[in-house]
C-alpha cells in the first residue's frame, strides 16, 4: 500500500487568501473601472486558480513508484530506476523537486534529457525525501 502525501495546511490558507484577494480586486475593478485594476484582478485571479488546483495535488510512493497527481494533468509516474535528483527547494515554503529520466516509446529509460516535478509543499515531505533518496539507484563509478 503506497503512502499518500497531501499539501500542508498552510498551502490551503494561501489558496484561500489569494481567492479573497481576487474577490476584493474584482469588486474594486468593477467600482473603479480602470485598466490597472482589471490587470491586477486577472493576475491575482490566475495565481488563485493555480493554487486552488494545486491544493488538490497528491503524491504517492510505495517504495518502487512515485506518483504525483494534480487536477487536469496527466499523473507523473516515476519508477525508482528513473530517479536522478531529489531535493528540497524553496525558501519560505520548501517543497520537493524531483528530477527523473523519462521513458521512450518502447518503455526504456532514456538519459537524453531530464524532466522535473515541482511538488507543492507536502505534509511529511521530509520523510518522503528520505524514502526517495534511499530508493534512488546508486551511481556507478
Amino acid at each position: 500500500m503506497p503512502a499518500t502525501y497531501k499539501p500542508k495546511p498552510t498551502f490551503y490558507i494561501y489558496a484561500l487568501l489569494f481567492t479573497l484577494a481576487t474577490l476584493w480586486l474584482g469588486s474594486e475593478a468593477w467600482k473603479r473601472g480602470e485598466l490597472v485594476w482589471w490587470i491586477m484582478f486577472a493576475g491575482v485571479g490566475f495565481i488563485a486558480i493555480r493554487m486552488i488546483l494545486a491544493s488538490f495535488a497528491r503524491a504517492e510512493f510505495d517504495g518502487e513508484t512515485f506518483v504525483y497527481r494534480t487536477p487536469f494533468r496527466k499523473p507523473h509516474r516515476v519508477d525508482r530506476q528513473q530517479l536522478a535528483l531529489v531535493e528540497m527547494g524553496g525558501r519560505r515554503n520548501e517543497a520537493l523537486v524531483i528530477g527523473y529520466y523519462p521513458r521512450d516509446e518502447n518503455g526504456l529509460v532514456t538519459l537524453d534529457a531530464m524532466r522535473y516535478i515541482n511538488c507543492v509543499p507536502l505534509e511529511g515531505q521530509g520523510e518522503l525525501l528520505d524514502r526517495l533518496l534511499e530508493a534512488m539507484p546508486a551511481l556507478e563509478q
